[in-house]
């Protein structure tokens, strides 16, 4: 798993503690909050009434009955949604592999937003692609700067194909592109003949319900959309989708026939009958609630032990999963974290967010599936383990 970093040598640490680790490590929505009686109750169902036809193979496409819980999600965020133009994948990371094997070629370059989800760069890596860091400021993704990057790797022989980014509530730093910016970024794209990957799982978890503009709504001829039920619904089911171009939408298809040959007819029926039945209002308000009330508890919890002015630095995200400091003087996040499991508590070194290793002065914490009477505990153990590094770096030679 991605999101699993701890190393074998930190286990017996674990098993001395009677396993009373508080992990901020892993990604993992909070399934407390589904209606698994009326899940049950539907699967059983679609079991006894359809059985011999959800059980079967089917075809690459997105089944007909799913396409309005694809819809009733993407218009949330102002998506397109064209039934033909839909590849069904087996969730965001099997679609990131699909890019990269059916629309890119060995040897060209992927430009990534970075830090960067690390599926997306073993995915991209697997494909036989190169990656380089998409140019960034104050406020995200740099359009102009952008322009100039390309031409510079196309200046000097590289096959610049696409960008990846994940412009809202963004895994590691919960950051979101403005509007300005993505009007911007989707500009210089088509200006520099660049394909966007717009990879987005968390669009819908904003804690105050307001969602931004999709990229795919406002140009879908160039943006290939990855869409997920892991995150609005559970990750189990591993049901997603790409919303590709028109011209590259059969070349998924095909792509993804070769990866896992058909997807889930039952697991498409069961998501089907899910919205058709209850709809997605009252789960994702849920989860939003769930997850604004344990984010303001992190942070809370993060000011009352390490201050707002000393050398840990963190924005308070408006939705997603999580919450990424940086140490202004240099921390070593992977020695921190042995030092955090020593005390406890788990996170993810921000060196597991770079393309080559950077971003060690940088660390993750995930708050979604965190017990909300355990987060403050889990803050104070990691504090510890901080201000330990601190007292490190102060008597440092000069």
């Amino acid at each position: 798993m991605w999101t699993d970093v701890r190393p074998a040598a930190e286990m017996p640490q674990l098993f001395e503690r009677g396993g009373d680790l508080i992990s901020f490590a892993g990604g993992l929505p909070d399934l407390d909050l589904l209606p698994l009686k009326e899940i049950s109750d539907q699967m059983g169902r679609l079991t006894r009434l359809g059985g011999r036809i959800a059980l079967q193979y089917s075809t690459p496409h997105v089944a007909k009955a799913l396409v309005p819980a694809i819809t009733d999600l993407t218009a949330r965020e102002g998506g397109r949604t064209d039934a033909e133009n839909l590849v069904p994948t087996a969730g965001s990371q099997m679609g990131l592999l699909a890019i990269g094997l059916g629309v890119a070629a060995p040897g060209e370059t992927v430009l990534c937003q970075t830090p960067a989800y690390p599926g997306a760069a073993a995915a991209f890596r697997t494909a036989g692609l190169r990656l380089h860091g998409a140019p960034e400021d104050a406020e995200g993704l740099d359009p102009q700067a952008l322009r100039a990057t390309v031409a510079r790797l196309r200046a000097e022989g590289q096959r610049v194909r696409m960008l990846y980014c994940n412009p809202t509530f963004q895994n590691p730093t919960g950051a979101t592109l403005s509007d300005a910016r993505r009007h911007q970024l989707l500009d210089a794209a088509r200006e520099s003949d660049l394909l966007i990957v717009e990879d987005n799982p968390y669009g819908l978890l904003g804690f105050d319900g307001r969602t931004a503009q999709a990229l795919q709504g406002l140009d879908p001829e160039n943006v290939l959309y990855l869409g997920t039920f892991s995150k609005v619904f559970a990750p189990g089911l591993r049901c997603g989708w790409i919303a590709a171009p028109a011209t590259l939408a059969e070349r998924l298809r095909r792509t993804t026939e070769v990866m896992a040959l058909s997807p889930s007819a039952f697991t498409q029926a069961a998501l089907a009958a899910f919205h058709a039945r209850s709809g997605w209002d009252a789960l994702i308000d849920a989860y939003r609630e769930r997850y604004r009330e344990r984010c303001g508890l992190m942070a809370d919890a993060l000011e009352n032990e390490l201050g707002t002015d000393g050398p840990w630095q963190w924005r308070r995200p408006d939705g997603g999963f999580y919450l990424w400091l940086r140490h202004t003087a240099g921390a070593d996040t992977r020695r921190l974290a042995l030092a955090a499991a020593e005390q406890g508590v788990s996170f993810v070194p921000g060196s597991h967010f770079g393309l080559d290793g950077e971003n060690e002065d940088a660390l993750r914490l995930a708050f979604s599936n965190v017990p909300r009477g355990r987060i403050a505990e889990g803050v104070s153990r990691l504090a510890v383990a901080l201000r330990g590094a601190d007292a490190d770096i102060e008597r440092r030679p000069s």
